[in-house]
């Protein structure tokens, strides 16, 4: 199920990053550090497309994934040369979730590029679609606090094959 792509890795960038619940901050309680995290990250997007990098590849979970999708989004406007990827585990994956991250997912979907990993749930999906990212790209924007999991593998997976790794995560900050 995984969609044909022709992508120069020398212009891609993925993005990995925390969940809400890992974030290291409550981002619901906390906006103005969610803000801030924003700003950084579109700060990040424009200097990816300054150095020429036109497509974006997000995994689409809730937290930093949808967050990053959405900056793309808007840099569209002012950009058009640059496409959002949907780096899908499998389809399905938004079902049951509240509605916030529905939208930001629905939204993300509509009118981009499409790549499902999986033709439904199974063990390593998740990891196989993080690895697929990271084989596509030369450049990771990442929020990556140190804790276990999967943005850890994907950090670590892309530091393993040479992508330049741009961390927005700052403790001194939190």
């Amino acid at each position: 199920m995984l969609h044909e792509l022709s992508l120069t890795r020398a212009h891609t960038c993925c993005f990995t990053g925390s969940r809400p619940e890992k974030l290291g901050f409550d981002w619901q309680a906390q906006p103005y550090i969610l803000d801030m995290m924003r700003r950084d990250l579109r700060a990040a997007i424009l200097r990816a497309i300054e150095q020429d990098y036109t497509h974006f590849i997000t995994g689409m979970s809730q937290g930093f994934d949808l967050w990053a999708a959405e900056a793309v989004l808007h840099l569209q406007y002012e950009y058009p040369q640059i496409e959002l990827i949907c780096a899908l585990p499998f389809p399905g994956m938004e079902r049951q979730w509240p509605d916030y991250w529905g939208r930001l997912f629905e939204a993300a979907l509509s009118g981009n590029i499409v790549c499902t990993i999986a033709p439904s749930y199974r063990a390593g999906c998740y990891l196989e679609r993080d690895r697929f990212m990271v084989e596509q790209s030369s450049r990771v924007i990442c929020w990556y606090n140190g804790n276990k999991g999967g943005t850890k593998y994907t950090h670590d997976y892309a530091k393993r094959h040479g992508c330049h790794i741009e961390n927005l995560y700052n403790s001194n900050v939190l």
